[in-house]
């Protein structure tokens, strides 16, 4: 029984030095914890600029500073008045000379083209320029030129592709042949393009909304053949005249990020700095950071010189959308303010469109993509095989939708009713583009017209169009 008892004792001892000698370990472990903790928060507070020493890399940054200076275009030639003869019936003025040589190359409505009527029977007329004596066709420069084709079939064509439907299905529809669709939409994609680089630039907004959006492509990559070749599409948009601004078609990556905020800042005009709106993606902050910032000199307590940082602008404001989502489904939505305070966001929000932060017109206008874009659509079989046809068809579909297709939101009360033809009721509304309401073309282009601008040399206004 003593010997029980004296290993009870012997047993109890033990365990309680054992548990002792543990909790002096979880002690100084918890109070290492701390003083770490305590470290770390003394470490961020002496560091009360968190912005980089060094400007953030941008690729097409560094590209423009080894290329050469713009040259300026040379100031307009005078204005050539018609004296003689009738009153010219026939509108030139958005046409120019193609000469170089000639002192009138590339400028709008000066009075030196005149029509020469319609050579061989064609239902294109022919151009003159009075000053170098130059005769050209009025489709030059433009994807009907030298084209045996109808114009109502390329048209048409280019119609039903922008509104969704494949290559292979509006050959059949037209009865075409396969190539002859994709040439049309490669050249009209080349145009298309000039005319937005033109058009849309010196832009004073004050929002912009971008997003990102997943695509597949039918060609798989050659160094993983099992996997498929997917790429990203970045988008940019105004929310209050709900016009593309850009895309581009890219990885999701930093580097990305650069490049796309790079070309939406060379739309806009000097000295606009916008409120941007994104989702969670971190690399937006570091790109807005990039072309929205300047160098700051900072000084110490004792009034030393510190290293300079780059940090926003002072008009500066970027706020987040992060969404948090389990098995696919929002469960919460946080709003974070990244540049500015939450004071400033919301009254710039208010100003321009829109009560909180959102992303919401970026997204609706990615949806729009998805349905105008049949390479973008879900479970479809009319994917693109490589990025050049995903771009061509993104082309085609964002400048039809900022030119040629009327927004809903858009329009605006007439002043009085305009009657219809028949008993119909009377036309209560005037629909706008989104050129129109950013303000760069004052009606609602059609396709032909679209197709037939020539883009000039030099940025000039555009002439407006002379009601029949």
């Amino acid at each position: 029984m003593n010997r029980q008892l004296l290993l009870l004792t012997a047993v109890s001892f033990l365990i309680l030095y054992w548990f002792i000698k543990f909790r002096h370990h979880i002690w100084i472990d918890h109070g290492r914890l701390q003083a770490s903790i305590a470290k770390r928060k003394r470490k961020n507070k002496s560091h009360p600029f968190p912005f980089p020493t060094k400007r953030p890399e941008c690729p097409l940054c560094s590209a423009e500073e080894t290329l050469p200076s713009k040259v300026m275009p040379p100031e307009p030639p005078p204005f050539i008045p018609h004296k003689k003869g009738r009153r010219r019936s026939i509108y030139t003025d958005r046409c120019f000379c193609p000469n170089n040589d000639c002192k009138y190359y590339g400028w709008f409505a000066r009075g030196n083209i005149c029509s020469n009527g319609h050579p061989n029977s064609s239902s294109w007329r022919q151009l003159k320029c009075t000053v170098c004596k130059t005769y050209f066709m009025e489709t030059q420069g433009t994807i009907f030129y030298c084209s045996k084709a109808s114009p109502d079939t390329i048209i048409m064509a280019l119609k039903i592709m922008s509104e969704g439907v494949g290559i292979r299905s509006t050959a059949r529809i037209l009865e075409l042949d396969v190539n002859t669709v994709q040439d049309w939409l490669s050249q009209s994609a080349e145009h298309m393009e000039a005319i937005s680089r033109y058009m849309i630039n010196e832009l004073n907004i004050p929002q912009v909304q971008v997003d990102e959006l997943w695509a597949i492509l039918g060609k798989r990559d050659e160094l993983a053949p099992q996997k498929r070749n997917t790429c990203w599409v970045w988008t940019a948009i105004d929310p209050q005249s709900k016009l593309l601004l850009d895309f581009l078609i890219a990885d999701r990556s930093l580097e990305s990020a650069q490049i796309f905020i790079h070309r939406v800042s060379q739309l806009l005009a000097r000295g606009c700095v916008p409120l941007f709106l994104s989702d969670g993606y971190k690399p937006y902050a570091t790109a807005i950071l990039t072309h929205f910032g300047h160098w700051v000199q900072r000084f110490s307590e004792k009034g030393r010189r510190l290293p300079l940082r780059w940090m926003p602008l002072p008009d500066l404001t970027y706020a987040q959308v992060v969404k948090r989502r389990i098995k696919r489904r929002l469960v919460h939505v946080l709003h974070k303010v990244i540049y500015g305070s939450k004071e400033i966001v919301r009254e710039r929000i208010k100003q321009s469109i829109g009560n909180t932060i959102n992303t919401s017109f970026v997204e609706r206008m990615n949806l729009t993509f998805r349905h105008h874009v049949p390479a973008l659509a879900r479970r479809t079989i009319q994917i693109a095989k490589t990025l050049l046809g995903l771009e061509q068809q993104l082309i085609v579909a964002g400048t039809n939708y900022n030119f040629c297709k009327p927004h809903s939101s858009l329009r605006l009360p007439l002043p009085t009713p305009v009657p219809t033809k028949g008993n119909g009721s009377p036309k209560l509304w005037e629909q706008r583009t989104p050129a129109m309401a950013a303000g760069i073309t004052d009606h609602i282009w059609t396709m032909e017209e679209l197709l037939m601008f020539r883009a000039p040399p030099y940025h000039q206004p555009l002439p407006k169009r002379i009601a029949a």
